[in-house]
């Protein structure tokens, strides 16, 4: 049970390092100059 528990936690955070890369490569690419002030 331990091991699965440990290989599902890996998995789960392999996924998600995955899918928030791409988000944070669109956001560095995108003109955030906009986002930035209204965020701040």
């Amino acid at each position: 049970m331990r091991r699965i528990s440990a290989a599902l936690s890996a998995i789960i955070g392999t996924i998600v390092s995955i899918v928030t890369l791409p988000f944070r490569v669109l956001q560095r690419l995108l003109p955030s100059g906009r986002r930035t002030r209204a965020h701040r």
